[in-house]
């Protein structure tokens, strides 16, 4: 009997030590980890025979958080894997911050809050201008200024979606799907996906 007859897929406690779960494929460790649960609950008995195979190389110190490095603080109630780079975003403040520093990398990955709050705060100023256009002066000078954060934001907002559709598990061409009628639609709905990546 083979050990992926013997061992299913599923998680198993890391052979390199620790208190975390390695991911058994069922023919190889893979590297996704996540913490065990409590005591009580029993664990799946662990593929030895993959067992020599890890020893024989120390495992490298696993960075949980690496998004502490920059001095943000650990996620709370929520566990992100050790290969999650993605900046924490815990409000729209977090979130229009993130957006300005990577304002034209269209690389790397975007959470749900990051893509979300950067929306709602477009919305809220658009909201803001409307309230306060229909005074003379003041809101030629609203406009204005809507006309021209709109521009500012044109680029962090095509950017922070490209990294949204990536972190949903989609190609960033679908982005063009806003050009076709009712195409925004659609391209709501695969924003609003869940992260594909661990």
């Amino acid at each position: 009997m083979s050990t992926s007859h013997a061992h299913p897929a599923n998680w198993y406690p890391d052979p390199s030590g620790g208190q975390f779960l390695r991911y058994w494929d069922g023919h190889a460790w893979t590297s996704h980890t996540r913490p065990a649960p409590n005591a009580a609950t029993p664990q799946p008995a662990m593929p030895t025979a993959a067992l020599a195979t890890v020893n024989a190389q120390p495992a490298a110190p696993m960075v949980l958080y690496p998004q502490n490095a920059m001095g943000m603080p650990a996620p709370v109630g929520v566990w992100r894997g050790p290969v999650d780079s993605r900046p924490f975003v815990q409000n729209m403040v977090d979130a229009v911050r993130v957006c300005i520093q990577k304002y034209a990398k269209f690389d790397g990955r975007a959470g749900r809050p990051e893509f979300w709050y950067a929306q709602l705060a477009m919305i809220l100023a658009v909201i803001a201008v409307m309230f306060v256009v229909w005074i003379p002066v003041l809101g030629l000078l609203a406009g204005l200024a809507l006309w021209v954060l709109g521009m500012a934001a044109l680029v962090p907002s095509l950017a922070v979606t490209v990294r949204r559709l990536r972190d949903a598990g989609f190609y960033w061409a679908w982005i063009f799907l806003s050009l076709v009628p009712l195409g925004g639609i659609a391209l709501v709905i695969l924003c609003a996906q869940p992260s594909k990546h661990p």
